[in-house]
């Protein structure tokens, strides 16, 4: 009797997270129309931004700018999953497309970039993001902007790039390799049929999560090269990356300028709850 209870308590298990699973194909998107974007510019009162297609090697990455041609320039990448709208409230801002260029990028794998499919390597994503950004001709060097996964890829920019890097702000940056762990959605995802049946940017995002800790001790030892200012912004209460990743940091950028601001009341969202933060610390930056 016991096991005939686990197995059925088992399956049911299975089925609750299959629901899950099609719920999210079902009604979860990471990127937004071109209506919606479109739509957002008109009620702002701004000009439409403007949108690049860099083709490359291994297939083409989406690149969004508005605001100023000439510099200052400030660059943001997504976290995982997300695409370049992500951070449409920066682009929108008038207090910053009035003064910088900004730029938004969809990372391989995610929003309109090609191919449909995850690139684990921090390298090879950092390598083709700066080359779209640069064929853009979005101004250098610029201010990086990084949210969760896309804090470790623009350190890798930084470390294969230094003259592209004027500043980073490093917003809750998976950046341990200690502290990053594989949660049991991860494994979950892993189940062919539940696969197949999340959306794209969720498959991908578990890809690219998998081999994360492998690409993060690969970066480890390079960090020290870093001579770029930074300014790490972390939530007390982030459940997703955990707070120490902040500490990690500020110790492995030794050569850099780092201040740290702890948020105590924010979680891992910050772009959406505390943008205010982010756009603060772009202007310290750019101020230095």
């Amino acid at each position: 009797m016991g096991k005939r209870w686990a197995l059925l308590g088992g399956a049911l298990a299975f089925l609750s997270m299959l629901s899950v699973a099609v719920g999210f194909s079902g009604c979860m998107s990471f990127q937004m129309t071109d209506k919606e974007v479109a739509r957002r510019f008109a009620e702002a009162g701004q000009p439409q931004p403007r949108l690049y297609r860099h083709e490359d090697a291994q297939g083409m990455i989406f690149v969004a700018r508005s605001g100023q041609h000439t510099g200052p320039s400030v660059v943001l990448v997504h976290g995982s999953p997300g695409s370049w709208d992500s951070f449409i409230g920066f682009l929108v801002e008038p207090s910053l497309n009035s003064r910088y260029a900004v730029t938004a990028v969809d990372r391989p794998g995610f929003g309109r970039s090609l191919p449909k499919t995850a690139e684990p390597s921090l390298m090879a994503q950092a390598k083709r993001i700066h080359d779209a950004v640069a064929a853009s001709g979005a101004p250098m060097p610029a201010i990086w902007v990084g949210h969760s996964l896309g804090g470790p890829v623009i350190a890798r920019l930084a470390v294969d790039f230094p003259d592209a890097v004027a500043g980073l702000v490093l917003v809750a940056p998976s950046m341990d390799p200690e502290l990053e762990k594989r949660r049991w959605f991860n494994w979950v995802g892993k189940f062919p049929l539940v696969r197949w049946l999340l959306p794209t940017a969720w498959r991908n995002s578990n890809d690219e999560i998998f081999p994360h800790r492998r690409e993060l001790e690969a970066l480890r030892p390079e960090l020290g090269e870093i001579a770029a200012p930074a300014i790490v912004i972390q939530g007390e209460k982030d459940s997703l990356v955990p707070p120490g990743n902040a500490a990690y940091v500020v110790e492995a950028l030794e050569r850099a300028q780092v201040e740290l601001r702890m948020l105590p009341e924010a979680n891992h969202f910050i772009p959406w709850t505390d943008p205010q933060e982010i756009a603060r610390a772009i202007e310290d930056l750019i101020q230095r």
